[in-house]
C-alpha cells in the first residue's frame, strides 16, 4: 500500500512539475515577434555572383553582400505548436571593369532578394525562460537584378533588369531565451536563407 501510494505522489509531483515546465515560455495565444540578421550571408548570393563574375578577365573587381534581415510572426495555436509568417530581404553588388585598356567599362549588378514563408514550428518550452523549437517554412522567393554598364555603345552595352520568382523552403532549429518576461533573444539554425540567424524576440 506505501509503495502504491509513493508511486502515485511520485506521478502527481510529475505532473506539477511538468506542468510548471511547459507552460510557460510558449503557450497557446501567445504571440511573437523576431527582428534578425543572418549569419553568414547569404551564401546563394555568394556562389551566384562571386563565383560567376570573378575570374582574370576583370579588374577592379568588387563584391559586397550586405547580408540578411529577417523579421517573423508567430502565433502559439497549442502550447507545443505555432503558425506564422517569416519575411526575409537579402541585398548584394558586384561590379567590375572589362573590356581593353584603355578603354575599360564599368560593370555593376545590384542584387535584391525578398522571401516570404509560412511557418509551422512545433515547441519544446522550458520553464518562462527557455524555448527549444523546430519547424519548416514553405514560400517563395523573388529576386530582382539589375545590370548597368557604362559603355555608350548601344550594341555590346548589357544593361537591363531581371526578375525571378521561385518556390523556396526551410527547415529550422531554433532555441529562445527570454531576457525578460517579453523580451528575448533566439538563434536559428539549418537550411534556410542563411546557415544561421540571429536576433531579439518580443513577446505579448
Amino acid at each position: 500500500m506505501k509503495k502504491t501510494q509513493s508511486i502515485l505522489l511520485a506521478i502527481f509531483m510529475l505532473s506539477l512539475f511538468s506542468g510548471d515546465v511547459f507552460s510557460q515560455a510558449f503557450d497557446d495565444g501567445t504571440n511573437l515577434i523576431s527582428l534578425g540578421f543572418g549569419v553568414p550571408p547569404n551564401q546563394r548570393i555568394s556562389k551566384d555572383f562571386n563565383g560567376k563574375y570573378n575570374n582574370n578577365n576583370y579588374t577592379d573587381y568588387k563584391f559586397n553582400n550586405y547580408g540578411t534581415g529577417v523579421l517573423k510572426y508567430e502565433h502559439g495555436l497549442h502550447k507545443y505548436f505555432g503558425l506564422g509568417l517569416n519575411l526575409e530581404y537579402s541585398a548584394s553588388s558586384v561590379s567590375f571593369k572589362s573590356g581593353v585598356s584603355p578603354n575599360l567599362y564599368e560593370q555593376q549588378i545590384k542584387n535584391n532578394v525578398i522571401g516570404a514563408y509560412v511557418r509551422f514550428n512545433g515547441h519544446l518550452p522550458i520553464k518562462d525562460k527557455f524555448d527549444i523549437y523546430g519547424g519548416v517554412g514553405l514560400g517563395y522567393l523573388y529576386t530582382l537584378n539589375k545590370y548597368s554598364d557604362s559603355n555608350p555603345d548601344p550594341k555590346v552595352n548589357v544593361s537591363h533588369k531581371e526578375t525571378i520568382f521561385e518556390f523556396d523552403y526551410q527547415v529550422t532549429l531554433g532555441f529562445r531565451f527570454m531576457v525578460k518576461d517579453n523580451i528575448g533573444l533566439f538563434a536559428e539554425f539549418g537550411w534556410a536563407t542563411t546557415p544561421a540567424q540571429i536576433g531579439i524576440v518580443f513577446k505579448f
